[in-house]
């Protein structure tokens, strides 16, 4: 059969791996470049559909038989780090296992992360190795056998530009994030942490600056404004220079990178990264500050750098060669937080987020105070941490699964929760600070969840039944351990509810019922309501009325 003939459907099973987040509001390049790689293979347009494992859940049943009608079905999927999700759900391993046992016409490929780590799927025709573009490519044409980086990123370069199209196919369009890929794979020379995914990639490259730039110019021409240069395991290393076998911060390349960007979208709304190393900050302080500079210049607010500390047990840290120290950690905090925390908008523009794992070898009864002490110090010093992230080890390969005491677990995380995280929150997103362009995702009782497009946003609870896929700005007006409870603005106070003024920190029930009765017409009006009519002068609600 002619490639121009094959009938083609590309699921996006979502991934989400150390380096990659695809699951939406984030669409993967993996996706993108599979789409550009098919086109270039030769099949149609016409020809080529693309569907989110979201979209074929609505009738499951009935979409496994419409897949008899294709000649291939390409499956990119694979989260290789534990997580939680709002705006998607991650295809499930029993989801794999069904779709290609009750799928019997179509030629069945499978690709993504989850080829690095599982090997028991043998009902599908074809398990693509390393990339999967490039695997289904080779496959499809039998042009290229053994290539080298410089290949590889060329031919990326081209699927890049020819897969941009896709987006537009994606459910969230326009408002979706652009996972934009810097490089690939861990450059760490020394070895790698035990028990990450990106040491099992073999297959590894550095993009070149026009490259990213060139398909971002694609990217806005198409409609799409909003990105995060996340697909890299440290931002400091892009572009790196080896002296003497020494990874060193290239800031040149990355003022290049990010200057080009911005030009390249007149229209840009979100600029973000992901993953930087602080053990790099500290190493490399010159080249890092000038780095932290540059991205603090051309970003959007609210950025974050996530940091991998993982531990700060050293028993921990030693046995698992983890590359930074409680010590290190701290220092690049501080660094972070005189740089990027700045305000724009009432938002710091770059601030580090914590990554904690247990479940890691060498794990003990006192992990968990050492963790803790850890981020008190931090909190105690006045520094700011936009995110702590504390989960469990996803065991990959020959790695073991670590117990740990589920109770202790559960009282350590609560003990964080309440005198770390919402302080901390409080700290950053203080009362009165206003939230620009948050996307309504979820309706759950009389709440309304969204998000601001970006790296890890925060999840913000808005009282009252409204749409959802809106975009809005509210006012936050209080703070729970990992979300805000915000409420729209400006406040249009003839369609408050009582539930929107319950909400309020001070009002309550008694008084929002009242308050709902006078119908107050402005923030003016409402002044005088609760310090009049209420006799309530104790409450202050500057923050709101500014």
């Amino acid at each position: 059969m002619k490639n121009s003939t094959i009938k083609t459907l590309l699921i996006d099973g979502y991934l989400d791996e150390p380096s990659c987040l695809g699951v939406p509001p984030y669409i993967s390049p993996h996706i993108r470049y599979t789409y550009g790689a098919l086109l270039d293979a030769g099949i149609k347009r016409k020809n080529l559909d693309y569907k989110t494992i979201d979209s074929l859940r609505e009738n499951w049943v009935e979409n496994l038989e419409k897949m008899e009608d294709y000649d291939l079905l390409i499956l990119i999927a694979g989260t290789t780090v534990p997580g939680h999700y709002l705006g998607g759900r991650p295809i499930s391993i029993t989801e794999i296992k069904e779709l290609s046992e009750k799928v019997y016409y179509p030629s069945k490929i499978l690709g993504g992360p989850i080829t690095l780590v599982r090997d028991d799927f043998k009902k599908f025709d074809h398990i693509c190795q390393e990339i999967a573009a490039l695997d289904i490519y080779q496959t499809l044409t039998e042009k290229i056998n053994d290539i080298k980086p410089a290949k590889i990123t060329s031919l990326i370069s081209k699927w890049s530009l020819k897969g941009a199209e896709v987006t537009k196919e994606h459910p969230n369009f326009p408002h979706l994030m652009i996972e934009l890929e810097t490089f690939r794979g861990c450059p760490r020379a020394s070895g790698h942490c035990s028990f990450c995914s990106e040491r099992l990639k073999n297959r590894t490259y550095q993009r070149p600056p026009e490259d990213i730039i060139n398909e971002v110019e694609k990217l806005a021409s198409l409609g799409n404004h909003n990105y995060r240069l996340g697909c890299q395991t440290d931002m400091l290393l892009y572009q790196y220079k080896n002296e003497n076998g020494k990874l060193k911060p290239n800031p040149a390349a990355i003022k290049e990178l990010y200057e080009g960007i911005t030009m390249a979208d007149p229209k840009i709304n979100v600029l973000h990264l992901d993953n930087m190393n602080p053990a790099d900050i500290v190493k490399y302080e010159k080249e890092s500050r000038e780095i932290l500079n540059t991205i603090v210049n051309y970003n959007s607010p609210g950025d974050i750098a996530a940091f991998g500390l993982e531990s700060a047990d050293p028993q921990v840290i030693e046995k698992n060669n983890i590359a930074s120290t409680p010590e290190i950690a701290f220092k690049a905090i501080k660094i972070m937080n005189e740089i990027g925390g700045i305000r724009e908008n009432g938002i710091p523009k770059l601030l580090p987020g914590l990554n904690f794992l247990h479940g890691l070898i060498g794990e003990r009864e006192e992990t968990m105070e050492y963790n803790y002490n850890f981020l008190k110090k931090v909190y105690d010093e006045g520094l700011m941490l936009r995110r702590i992230n504390i989960r469990q080890v996803v065991t990959l390969g020959s790695y073991p699964e670590i117990e740990i005491d589920k109770k202790k677990f559960k009282e350590y995380k609560e003990k964080i929760n309440e005198e770390i995280n919402k302080p901390m929150l409080q700290r950053v997103y203080p009362q009165g600070t206003v939230l620009r362009n948050v996307l309504t995702e979820k309706k759950k009782g009389k709440i309304t969840y969204g998000r601001q497009l970006g790296t890890y946003p925060i999840l913000v609870g808005i009282p009252g039944d409204l749409p959802e896929g809106v975009m809005m700005d509210v006012k936050v007006i209080d703070h729970g351990y990992r979300s805000i409870t915000a409420l729209p603005w400006p406040l249009d106070f003839r369609n408050l509810t009582p539930d929107q003024l319950r909400n309020i920190p001070g009002i309550g029930k008694k008084r929002s019922n009242q308050i709902f009765l006078e119908n107050p017409d402005s923030l003016e009006e409402l002044k005088m309501i609760i310090e009049n009519k209420l006799n309530y002068n104790d409450l202050d609600l500057s923050w709101l009325y500014n």
